[in-house]
């Protein structure tokens, strides 16, 4: 595809190089279906990777009812984190107190 700058001279400019040159009076041959289709395919995987980064989203290559597995997943990972986190610091405060008054 190409961009007409001055029809009167002749000159067209192509987008993706951004190369100006004189305009062939050829005919394109060529069908644009198969462009089309390699296009729909990239957009469809550019969707599937945005709705990947979306936690309320369905994923492209999924089942069906899978939309908010992310939401649970990281849930029950908080919890578990937050489990840890606590134990952790119990386990400083309990020995906190011992240093400090001699047993509990």
């Amino acid at each position: 595809m190409k961009i007409r700058i001055a029809p009167e001279t002749e000159l067209v400019m192509d987008p993706l190089t951004s190369v100006i040159s004189k305009e062939k009076n050829v005919a394109p041959n060529r069908s644009m279906i198969a462009l089309i289709k390699k296009l729909d395919e990239t957009e469809r995987a550019v969707d599937g990777l945005m709705d990947s980064l979306s936690a309320d989203k369905p994923l492209q290559n999924s089942w069906r009812g899978r939309e908010m597995t992310a939401v649970g997943a990281g849930t029950v990972t908080n919890f578990f984190y937050g489990l840890i986190a606590g134990m952790i610091l119990s386990g400083l405060i309990l020995l906190l107190l011992s240093v400090l008054y001699g047993g509990i």
